[in-house]
């Protein structure tokens, strides 16, 4: 899936410009192209803003620019994948798309590490419960839920604490040698599943994780339709720019 837009009239204007080649004409348009498309990128991160609670930085900048050139004079902009991320985070196509497409949420990591365990069941999310550490954006906190994964036993993914600091990880090592202080509840035994916290003195039991069957996202990212008003409105300018600035090239070398 991608956002193509028609641009007309440009056979006219290669008429027009007479003492352009071909692939100078091609490179005026594809700088256009490419200035459009940053620009695009701009109006969606604007748009992101204002649909998606308190968007991380990261997935601010999921989005990538792939830049035109003068023998493809066409630009692209789309959500980074897994070839274009690294190990340390999920590709923003995996959860940014769904909000853009409709339909089921994507299992996270973590998740699909619960499931694996047995700890989750197939066609569940864990979201955050009572007891759960947030970071400034409503997320789970990282280093907690790498405590959950160490006390229950299970393996996140290779690299999983490359991001947390030395005292995370420490903390994180002490808890599991105390053993038992997070415990799973299962669908089906009279309380609400999910990954539980006990504390050490008293008997008291918190939700951390608290599991839900899936859910469908609605479509709340209009990324088409601000994409493509942001092309209608930005590409006529560059475009003119470009040319001009090519004329002006021509005739610096007379």
């Amino acid at each position: 899936m991608a956002l193509n837009v028609t641009i007309k009239g440009l056979d006219e204007l290669r008429a027009n410009l007479r003492q352009f080649s071909d692939r100078r004409f091609n490179a005026a348009v594809a700088t256009a192209a490419t200035r459009t498309a940053l620009a695009v990128r701009q109006d969606l991160k604007a748009e992101m803003g204002k649909v998606f609670d308190r968007p991380t930085a990261y997935a601010l900048n999921g989005m990538y620019v792939k830049t035109a050139t003068a023998d493809k004079p066409t630009a692209r902009v789309w959500f980074k994948d897994d070839g274009s991320t690294s190990n340390a985070g999920t590709p923003a196509e995996k959860f940014i798309l769904p909000n853009v497409e409709g339909g089921a949420r994507r299992t996270k990591r973590f998740e699909r590490a619960l499931q694996a365990a047995g700890a989750l069941p197939q066609g569940w999310h864990a979201v955050p419960g009572q007891g759960a550490r947030l970071d400034a954006y409503g997320n789970i906190a990282v280093g907690q839920i790498i405590q959950i994964l160490s006390q229950l036993r299970i393996t996140l993914v290779a690299g999983s604490t490359r991001n947390l600091s030395t005292d995370a990880r420490k903390k994180a090592a002490a808890l599991k040698k105390a053993g038992g202080r997070f415990f799973v509840v299962p669908p089906g035994v009279g309380i609400q599943p999910g990954v539980y916290q006990r504390e050490f003195i008293g008997r008291t039991i918190t939700p951390v994780l608290v599991f839900v069957q899936s859910s469908n996202y609605k479509r709340r990212f209009d990324f088409f339709g601000v994409g493509r008003a942001s092309v209608e409105r930005t590409f006529p300018a560059e475009l003119s720019r470009s040319v001009q600035d090519h004329i002006n090239k021509i005739a610096s070398k007379k």
